[in-house]
């Protein structure tokens, strides 16, 4: 059964985080559509201070996700939590998710890395700096779930920033703000757990 549906809620409301991932390869052309949609999201100014890098070398995964798994294994030391240890299954499922993600991060056959091209953006720093490349990852992650792939929306690029920019050639004037892992899913889509909305609209001011 294919994943794939053009159905706009149907893809927001199920549109998971998929942190699991079949061997079968994504089609280049999928991933330029994908791309494509983050090019065609709002920006300040229309500046479109962005750039998108896409890793499928086996080799450059691999080695950054290494520098991952060091990174990540040095923010806890000996003090990792054992996800079985936690009472709520919910969050039970989401650490243990987390945990097989960053060990192995090269399990994902694709890696999107979006880039704020600062010296394009209309505002000079913090927040607003930044906050126009968000509606462009968002617009790719609902593009690839309409493709019927997975993505998970991480930020491990802070940790191995100096390994990142020399295995990718990045430019200084290119910040890396997020790495998206990407591929046929492993793991089923389907309606995502929310509170509901009454929690959460207020009309004509704030009603608590």
């Amino acid at each position: 059964m294919s994943n794939q549906t053009t159905d706009i809620y149907e893809v927001m409301q199920t549109q998971r985080a998929i942190r699991r991932w079949t061997d079968q390869p994504v089609d280049p052309v999928v991933i330029e559509r994908i791309i494509q949609a983050g090019c065609w999201a709002p920006s300040g100014s229309n500046l479109q201070p962005w750039g998108f890098i896409v890793v499928t070398d086996d080799g450059k995964r691999e080695r950054l996700a290494a520098a991952i798994r060091e990174s990540f294994a040095s923010r806890f030391g000996d003090n990792r939590p054992n996800p079985d240890e936690i009472p709520d299954p919910t969050q039970r499922r989401m650490l243990k998710g987390a945990f097989n993600l960053f060990d192995d991060f090269a399990a994902a056959p694709v890696w999107i890395i979006p880039c704020l091209v600062r010296a394009q953006s209309p505002a000079p720093t913090g927040l607003l700096a930044g906050s126009s490349i968000y509606p462009s990852i968002q617009n790719m992650m609902l593009a690839a779930r309409a493709e019927g792939l997975g993505t998970v929306l991480t930020t491990p690029q802070d940790g191995i920033m100096d390994e990142l920019r020399a295995e990718l050639s990045i430019p200084e004037n290119a910040l890396p703000v997020a790495m998206i892992p990407m591929g046929h899913p492993a793991a089923n889509f389907g309606p995502v757990t929310r509170q509901p909305l009454e929690n959460f609209l207020h009309w004509n001011g704030w009603n608590d």
